[in-house]
């Protein structure tokens, strides 16, 4: 009996020492999202007011802190910088490659993705995203090509996917030249076409291809001009309801794209908003997550862009009694540290101000004075900045570097850098801690879903 006992204890500390593997693995994606953009949205709701944040803290920082955090590099077979092909393209398959390749290895062959391989395995796949769906992100996922420019043989590619969900931007890739028939053949695959918010809340097919813009989806600090639109949020929402259906389970890829697009601009206001959309869809992921144990929540960048910090500068005497007057706290004699009140100023834009030097270009030649585009970027902006100090006050370039100065506000670039990652994994999963390399996500995650063991070198 006493051996019995001890043998019995010996294989119930076995079972309870073996990982937990997940059903579902919900893979949120925000695109340039480094480091320095984490902190910057994070830091501005710690010490700005906006009133959804009544508590200072944004669900970004709630979901990090209760996650696994972990670093990684995110290198290419041949170079130091990535960009968004190669990068979701290592993640996808695991394997190397190379800048603008889709699906494929550096040789140029192609790689099963892990949504391929959950197809195989009974799972359904979904991607979202708030670009176009042939974006480079979810391209990667679902698709092979030798360019990311191939936009329409990719749409081709990923109705013939099987994929349960395609949700994002990019109609006239399904709808244009040799794909006019595509939505057609999309229908045959037993896909519902949604193209709009009101669609989108009331479908109820089994596979869905949500189109909601020609390219792009609006950015969201522009949300307002666009109410028949879905948000991320609104998109993952639906996205969850098609795929929990499957008793094997599923991955869903969700991407904030625009984050990106606003950090390549080095636009804070816009960037700001971005980060937003993607904050506002974590706690619906996470409270899936909770109600369904086991599913892993995986949050992470594909590379960095832009790098914003705010940096403390010297003032002439001009500058400080301007400061001064408007109440501003300075240190040192003539040293700036950069108010709170610039995070204020984040929620007071209302326009990208790249689409506000556009629509300035459109006008008559005659109206395309500096002192309409000073009107067109004070409305944009929320709040007045003076321009007629430039040489040329409708420099585009040179206005948009004024407005940064005057925040306090340094991009290290307008492209991407070389910078590690951060890789959060919610829900209690081995191995996503550490330094590891893109590389290394999909075995990672094939260890988590338990298609595979996690080798000694991963464990934690």
């Amino acid at each position: 009996m006493k051996k019995f006992l001890v043998l019995l204890a010996v294989c119930l500390f076995a079972v309870g020492a073996q990982a937990k593997t997940a059903k579902n693995l919900i893979w949120v994606i925000g695109d340039g999202m480094g480091p320095s953009a984490v902190g910057f949205f994070m830091e501005a709701v710690r010490n700005g007011n906006n009133p959804a944040f009544p508590d200072k803290v944004s669900n970004l920082e709630k979901f990090i802190n209760r996650s696994d955090t972990g670093l990684y590099f995110n290198n290419t077979k041949g170079s130091i910088v990535s960009d968004s092909a190669c990068a979701a393209t290592q993640m996808a398959t695991g394997q190397f490659s190379l800048p603008d390749y889709i699906g494929q290895d550096y040789s140029g062959l192609n790689v099963k993705t892990i949504m391929e391989e959950a197809k195989e395995r009974g799972m359904s796949v979904g991607v979202v995203t708030d670009v176009y769906v042939t974006d480079a992100t979810p391209a990667a996922f679902l698709s092979h090509a030798r360019s990311r420019k191939m936009k329409y043989d990719i749409a081709r590619q990923m109705v013939a996917s099987g994929a349960d969900v395609i949700m994002g931007g990019g109609l006239k890739y399904f709808t244009q030249g040799e794909n006019k028939k595509l939505l057609k053949e999309a229908k045959k695959q037993g896909y519902t076409i949604v193209k709009n918010k009101k669609q989108l809340a009331s479908a109820k097919g089994k596979k869905i291809l949500g189109l909601f813009a020609d390219e792009a989806m609006p950015f969201y600090v522009e949300k307002t001009l666009h109410p028949n639109t879905p948000t991320l949020k609104d998109m993952a929402v639906a996205a969850l309801k098609v795929l929990s259906k499957n008793p094997k389970g599923f991955i869903l890829m969700v991407e904030a794209g625009k984050i990106d697009w606003a950090l390549h601009e080095n636009d804070a206001g816009a960037s700001y908003y971005e980060m937003l959309t993607l904050d506002e869809t974590l706690p619906l992921l996470t409270a899936f997550a909770d109600k369904n144990e086991d599913t892993l929540v995986y949050l992470n960048a594909d590379h960095e862009t832009g790098a914003p910090a705010f940096n403390y500068r010297h003032l002439d005497e001009a500058q400080v009694q301007h400061k001064n007057a408007q109440g501003e706290m300075l240190y040192g004699g003539h040293t700036d540290y950069i108010d709170y009140k610039q995070y204020d100023k984040l929620l007071l834009q209302t326009r990208v101000l790249y689409y506000v030097n556009e629509d300035f270009k459109k006008l008559p030649a005659a109206q395309q004075t500096p002192q309409k585009f000073q009107e067109m970027l004070d409305k944009g902006l929320g709040y007045h900045v003076d321009i007629s100090v430039l040489e040329n006050p409708t420099d585009y370039a040179a206005v948009k570097k004024l407005i940064n100065e005057q925040k306090g506000l340094a991009w290290a670039t307008g492209t991407h850098t070389s910078g590690m990652l951060l890789g959060i994994a919610y829900g209690d999963y081995d191995g996503f801690t550490g330094v590891y390399h893109n590389t290394d996500l999909k075995k990672k995650f094939s260890a988590a879903l338990g298609w595979t063991e996690l080798s000694d070198t991963d464990e934690d």
